[in-house]
């Protein structure tokens, strides 16, 4: 036999075993699909235990129900016409159930919790669960990005020349001013382990949810809603979570702010103004807010 064609018999043996692995690897990736984590509001929704005290509230809250019918061409002449609100290509699960503004109750604060749910996602405030290490960031609701984390938009200092004397109390509202998000639609919203914590209305747990919903009686719905709600805080972070914290809860900077910015969210009138009110039934006097 020539010498040059002759093959090890160990040799065929491990070009074979080789072989085998190669072709289990392969069929491991065609028939075994990658395991998606599951946002962690979902997570804590499905490991959630209700008690009997937050069951027997959920009932008597279903019960007590009625439905809210929204004046869309709001207009109170002469002064005031509300602007129609710009509706998102995504549409977060708490819509479901909730108005797109969905503070109400307090007449006093509910016009600016309102004004930042067009920037922040409810579960922001709302879901700040123990032991869990959230990030802040980004999510698109609107655009070609739909549902993705986007990087921020660095905003840009802009040099306003000082005015003259008789015009500089009147130059303040004039001033270009960068906008923090860095696309319409954009809302800063908690991630966890690089994934958004909340759920979108398309998703399909949030689509079994509502069919469940539809198909319940007022026990069921009661039990739903209670379930839902288990992880999340009925009162939101405190303003100064955010605004007067020299370390706040979110991260300003990496989502973009100048140092201009930076320092208009520390100091922000209207929250220092809120953190005078002790009492609920304390009432808004214009003339201490300016």
């Amino acid at each position: 036999m020539n010498k040059k064609c002759r093959v090890h018999p160990s040799h065929g043996h491990k070009r074979h075993a080789l072989l085998m692995i190669c072709l289990f690897a392969f069929a491991l990736t065609l028939f075994v699909s990658p395991v998606m984590a599951k946002p962690l509001y979902q997570e804590q929704v499905e490991q959630s235990e209700v008690s009997d005290k937050a069951l027997k509230k959920s009932l008597k809250q279903v019960k007590e129900h009625k439905e809210i019918k929204v004046v869309d061409d709001l207009s109170v002449p002469p002064f005031h016409k509300r602007a129609v609100l710009q509706t998102t290509k995504k549409q977060p699960f708490c819509m479901t159930c909730h108005l797109s503004l969905p503070h109400r109750k307090n007449e006093r604060s509910r016009t600016f919790m309102n004004m930042h749910s067009r920037y922040i996602a409810c579960e922001t405030c709302h879901f700040i669960p123990k032991g869990a290490a959230l990030e802040y960031r980004w999510l698109a609701y609107d655009g070609v990005d739909a549902g993705k984390l986007i990087a921020p938009r660095r905003a840009v200092e802009v040099s306003v020349e000082t005015p003259a004397k008789s015009e500089r109390k009147h130059t303040a509202q004039f001033k270009k001013r960068e906008p923090l998000a860095p696309q319409p639609g954009a809302r800063i919203s908690p991630f966890y382990n690089d994934v958004p914590v909340l759920l979108f209305k398309e998703t399909p747990f949030a689509k079994d949810i509502e069919k469940k919903w539809e198909d319940a009686d007022e026990t069921q719905r009661a039990e739903i809603k209670a379930q839902l709600h288990a992880p999340l805080k009925k009162k939101g972070a405190a303003c100064k979570e955010c605004h007067g914290k020299r370390t706040p809860m979110i991260d300003f900077e990496r989502l973009g702010a100048s140092a201009t910015q930076l320092k208009a969210i520390q100091n922000n009138i209207v929250a220092r103004f809120f953190e005078r009110f002790k009492k609920e039934d304390e009432r808004i006097r214009i003339d201490k807010l300016l």
